[in-house]
């Protein structure tokens, strides 16, 4: 739980006690007694702390809102919060509202919300329902943070891993392909030795190649500027360069392929190779030497099923509810071994949400982990 520690003062400024307010004020504002000190705590913590009604009507609006929106009390009470809200931004509130009315809460949803005087704020919200003895939702309590300056912060790390990836992207594509000309020339002269030590240092070019690939989609994603280009094609003609492409690049490992019954898709042809390449690679990187990867497909009714499994060391539940998170990567003693930046799967998720689908996993520790997403056939 988060907490924000701040000083409560009297009327005369001076200072009384500390408060701790938690992520969801609900029960604070609902508690009896102690009405003057909760008054306190609310008007004078750091963070915005709004309450309204079912209509999106203010109903309380405490000193940082005031600060952190430009608008007094008397401005805002009785006016609806949509004033907040920028004009491409408007269905939030609804979205929010039919949620809140069925009793669930919103935590840490980030957005954006317009000052008083015209400045776009990033923010986060903590939004939790009010309800009564009787369990009726009667109203809603909000906490806003201003997170301008982390969002600013996360645009100039975004920036510098375009701009460096980018620049990596180039002299790197050289260095394969001199590889792999040298590596032709070698299996000419069956130089042994050669052919070994430049497998391997294609395969690292190869894993560099991936790595910054997708530290620019990731910048892209950010800056909302990655789009789809899609197109109809056979299902077996993706399936089947993928597939070769992994098994050259995984020799420690057997991967088992079953193909299904060819169809058309409409997708974006490489991002969608992407991540497939992305999830047998992991399934590669976390499952032990001479496993094996299982890559499958199975079409049903309108929809064709992508599947991949392995035989690693599977997934812990709590693991499973964060694992396509940006950066979030398992803290497993076994695995400290295992190289990446945890963005793989972030991307995967990211890029099917731009497809209509989602990405799930089953796993089970000791026993492995199949991943598996779903796409509309074109008839």
């Amino acid at each position: 739980m988060s907490l924000t520690i701040s000083p409560v003062k009297d009327d005369q400024g001076l200072i009384i006690g500390v408060s701790k307010i938690a992520r969801d004020i609900t029960e604070l504002i609902q508690a009896e007694g102690n009405s003057a000190m909760l008054s306190a705590i609310v008007s004078y913590s750091d963070d915005a702390i709004i309450s309204k009604d079912l209509d999106s009507i203010v109903t309380s609006w405490n000193r940082s809102a005031e600060r952190l929106f430009g608008y007094s009390a008397a401005e805002m009470i009785g006016q609806s919060i949509v004033k907040l809200i920028p004009s491409d931004r408007r269905q939030e509130e609804p979205e929010i509202i039919a949620k809140l009315k069925i009793g669930e809460r919103v935590d840490h949803f980030e957005t954006k919300r317009v000052t008083k005087g015209g400045i776009l704020l990033d923010v986060s919200l903590t939004i939790s329902p009010l309800i009564d003895q009787t369990g009726k939702v009667i109203g809603i309590s909000k906490i806003a943070r201003d997170i301008t300056d982390k969002k600013l912060e996360e645009q100039r790390k975004n920036d510098f891993i375009a701009i460096v990836s980018h620049e990596l992207k180039t002299p790197l594509t050289s260095m394969r392909s001199y590889v792999q000309l040298a590596l032709l020339k070698a299996q000419e002269r069956n130089d042994t030795f050669s052919i070994s030590v430049l497998n391997r240092a294609d395969n690292q070019t190869h894993k560099m190649t991936t790595m910054i690939r997708d530290f620019l989609n990731l910048s892209r994603l950010e800056e909302g500027k990655m789009s789809l280009n899609r197109s109809d094609f056979p299902l077996m003609k993706l399936m089947d360069e993928v597939v070769a492409d992994s098994i050259t690049v995984a020799p420690n490992h057997i991967i088992k392929y079953k193909p299904c019954a060819n169809a058309m898709i409409n997708a974006d042809y490489e991002k969608l190779s992407q991540v497939l390449i992305n999830l047998i690679g992991n399934a590669i990187k976390y499952s032990p030497d001479d496993s094996t990867v299982t890559v499958a497909c199975k079409v049903e009714s309108d929809y064709v099923c992508f599947m991949v499994s392995d035989q690693g060391y599977g997934i812990a539940a709590a693991d499973q509810a964060r694992l396509f998170e940006r950066f979030y990567r398992v803290t497993d003693a076994r695995q400290h071994q295992v190289t990446g930046f945890g963005i793989g799967l972030y991307l995967v998720s990211e890029v099917l949400k731009l497809h209509g689908s989602e990405i799930k996993v089953q796993s089970e520790l000791e026993k492995g982990s199949t991943f598996s997403f779903s796409l509309p056939v074109v008839n």
